[in-house]
């Protein structure tokens, strides 16, 4: 089946479709694109094969507890080879198809994921994927099969959406969301489209570039403790209106549903703490926002097993949450969880996650909020996405 691999790849894609593929989807829906969309791409091509095996490597090694896995170390560099070349033919104008570079691209982020990299290596392949995708969406639309085209652009807009919390505000106003990119998600919400990696809040996903760039212009002022100018209020107030309007579709499962009302709150947290709302009101109406929102995403956990799928994608919101608790019971709920999650799952961002609340929670109050959490990476060298 496999002409050119060893026994050693035929394992690893067995342990791919028995078991990372089934971590990496949500379970949103019955169907599993990371089986259904990815594997018959990767039958037709070299390069898609090996990031397959490489990401199933780089989950089993951290499974394990071994990061010096030669196996996974092995494929991961070769996977970078092929990329790499693949990347340079395509500049060269020898292939002319971006879809398979792009699926590469995708697949690249989430074996980051996977081996828990805390270098920030995914923004890299990101980037990659960002212009890739430019590309691809340009070519005509009978080019890729519709559900595939679909899954590509979900799959691109979760990873950067829940990266940009990473990207410190003062210093980048780095959107890997264009408008002609946000334009085709758009659309996806237009059928109701559940996926398995924005379930059914991709709604809420698309508003999150809109609050960065509130905060950033906000940090970015002449003095952070300034009343918000009336454009502050008024985008603010446009954007909180979205959020609250916004609800779960009503033929989703109890789980998707849950897990959409958690990104609910979390976001509200990231736009309640946008104008220096965590730090420089602590006694004000957003104290009491923040706080509620807390509330209710961490009642809102409560109710979720922590071994439900639907966990594979909730390191966003358990990260803003965490990033705001002050409450010793609090912490240990939410450290608790996450151990649970990376027992269940053995994927290395959760694990990530963990270490990096862990150093928030060392750190005095007034460091405390999601803005701060890229301020906390770069202080404990944890740069790392979400997705």
């Amino acid at each position: 089946m496999l002409p050119g691999y060893d026994a050693e790849s035929y394992q690893l894609l067995s342990h791919y479709l028995a078991t990372t593929a089934d971590c990496m989807a949500n379970g949103s829906t019955p169907v599993n694109p990371f089986l259904v969309q990815i594997v018959p791409l990767a039958f037709s091509s070299d390069l898609l094969l090996q990031l397959v095996i490489t990401q199933s490597a780089a989950h089993r090694a951290f499974r394990s507890r071994d990061e010096s896995d030669t196996i996974a170390h092995s494929h991961y560099t070769k996977a970078l080879q092929h990329f790499r070349r693949g990347v340079t033919d395509f500049i060269d104008g020898k292939e002319s198809n971006p879809l398979m570079l792009l699926v590469g691209a995708l697949l690249m982020c989430f074996t980051e994921t996977a081996k828990g990299d805390m270098n920030g290596t995914i923004f890299d392949h990101l980037s990659a994927a960002n212009s890739l995708l430019v590309k691809l969406l340009a070519q005509s639309d009978s080019a890729v099969p519709r559900d595939l085209k679909d899954f590509v652009i979900e799959y691109y807009t979760y990873t950067a959406t829940v990266s940009m919390i990473s990207i410190d505000a003062r210093f980048s106003g780095q959107l890997f969301l264009n408008l002609d990119l946000e334009q085709r998600s758009r659309e996806l919400l237009r059928t109701q489209y559940v996926g398995n990696l924005c379930g059914c809040w991709l709604e809420l996903l698309l508003l999150i570039p809109c609050i960065f760039d509130l905060g950033r212009q906000w940090i970015m002022g002449d003095t952070q403790a300034a009343v918000p100018t009336a454009d502050d209020i008024a985008m603010f107030a446009s954007i909180q209106a979205q959020v609250i309007r916004w609800s779960p579709y009503p033929n989703v499962g109890a789980e998707v549903r849950l897990a959409g009302l958690i990104f609910q709150e979390a976001i509200l947290i990231y736009l309640y703490t946008s104008l220096g709302g965590f730090q420089y009101t602590r006694d004000g109406m957003y104290k009491g926002m923040v706080e509620n929102a807390v509330t209710e995403a961490m009642s809102y956990l409560d109710e979720l097993s922590p071994s439900a799928r639907i966990n594979s994608g909730l390191c966003w919101p358990i990260a803003l949450v965490g990033s705001c608790l002050l409450n010793p019971d609090q912490q240990d709920c939410l450290r608790g969880r996450l151990n649970a999650m990376i027992e269940k799952f053995g994927l290395g961002n959760m694990h990530r996650t963990l270490l990096l609340l862990e150093a928030m929670w060392r750190s005095p109050i007034s460091e405390a909020g999601p803005w701060n959490i890229c301020r906390a990476m770069q202080e404990n060298q944890i740069w790392i996405s979400f997705a």
